[in-house]
């Protein structure tokens, strides 16, 4: 399925294939919103793949998020296929739903 990335009452959910084939538009969007806003909600409960490029991607948010005192909310650990990808890849500390 190709990506999608749509505005949903503030929240922008990832929807899609986050592959490598389309990493350069979700950090270009996310980047975007983080140059922009203080609050950042990223949904990722409608994601079908994610590889490991898209994994490294949501890493270099994450660290420009917290290098620039934003709050990046992460959504999705209830979708098995990110939790899964992000505890084999040592990354749910990313997850961050307590908005």
């Amino acid at each position: 399925m190709k990506l999608q990335i749509q505005n949903v009452q503030g929240t922008f959910e990832v929807i899609g294939n986050f592959t490598s084939k389309n990493t350069e538009k979700v950090q270009d969007h996310f980047n975007y919103l983080l140059d922009h806003y203080e609050e950042v909600v990223m949904c990722l409960k409608k994601v079908q793949q994610i590889d490991h490029k898209a994994l490294r991607v949501l890493k270099e948010i994450h660290k420009k998020a917290c290098k620039r005192r934003k709050v990046l909310f992460v959504l999705g650990h209830d979708n098995e296929t990110v939790s899964n990808a992000f505890f084999d890849n040592q990354l749910t500390h990313i997850f961050r739903d307590d908005y």
